[in-house]
């Protein structure tokens, strides 16, 4: 594979909405709170993942006493949130999550660039950061032209154009959550498209995404062929990204030993973990 890593001093003069350490400068703000954090990880985002019926308020507060010092809700859908008053109750309280919550990055699938803005903006004031569900292998994303499918409409141009359309517009980083992209089709089934998906990481920076974490998988690698994340694959992507955007590695990360391992192999600003 080609390497795709280009010189920093590129892009030594771009003018960003957020600047490249807004994460690390949101971890510090909020580090008093981890007091027995390792050295080696101070500095570093420790990301609880975005986890349905899973990471709601009570897992979040629990996992914070543990050094998680960032957390996503659970993937909210847009379109519901805006337009069912039940569905937006279960996941957000009309003033919004305790002190003890922050900081916290508020997820959010749909395909509608208005809907999504529409969702996002009503709750932009009381979260650190926005995220976008590329990540979502299920059949329900795939009907919902949400998750990792996302990523594949329009050869990537709907979702860079998501982005381009919802950054300006709100006050609050704007983050997007991703896979890998498989192959297009048999034979080479099992072979993920490497330099397409470093192009189209690169095209959502350019957007204005704020930060991207990467599920080292193509949407693809479930269930039983699930396999390991490819940390060297998200290394390329702070090679090729990371000087303009904080990058988070997920995937392959169950205990603190893996927590260093994977930030030593992929250079990433922190790591995302759900269930391995």
């Amino acid at each position: 594979m080609a390497d795709q890593s280009v010189d920093p001093s590129a892009n030594a003069m771009e003018v960003r909405k957020h600047p490249r350490d807004w994460l690390a400068n949101l971890v510090q703000k909020h580090a008093h709170r981890h007091p027995d954090m390792p050295v080696e990880l101070q500095g570093k985002a420790l990301v609880v993942a975005p986890m349905v019926d899973a990471s709601d308020l009570p897992y979040r507060l629990l996992t914070r006493r543990y050094n998680a010092n960032l957390c996503f809700t659970p993937m909210i859908h847009a379109r519901l949130f805006t337009e069912r008053e039940a569905y937006r109750r279960k996941f957000w309280k009309h003033t919004g999550m305790p002190a003890e919550d922050r900081p916290l990055i508020a997820q959010f699938c749909g395909h509608d660039k208005h809907v999504l803005l529409e969702a996002m903006k009503s709750i932009q004031h009381q979260v650190d950061g926005v995220d976008i569900n590329c990540g979502c292998p299920q059949g329900i994303a795939r009907r919902g032209r949400y998750g990792a499918f996302l990523m594949e409409e329009d050869e990537g141009d709907l979702i860079v154009d998501i982005v381009r359309h919802l950054v300006p517009n709100l006050d609050v980083p704007v983050s997007v959550k991703l896979r890998i992209l498989p192959s297009r089709s048999p034979p080479d089934f099992e072979v993920p498209r490497y330099d397409e998906t470093l192009d189209l990481y690169e095209r959502l920076v350019d957007a204005g995404a704020a930060m991207l974490t990467i599920h080292g998988r193509t949407r693809l690698n479930k269930m039983d062929k699930i396999g390991a994340s490819d940390w060297g694959f998200i290394r390329r992507v702070v090679e090729r990204v990371g000087h303009r955007v904080p990058v988070v590695a997920n995937g392959s990360i169950a205990n603190l030993d893996e927590v260093r391992e994977c930030l030593r192999v992929t250079g990433a600003d922190g790591v995302m973990s759900s269930e391995g």
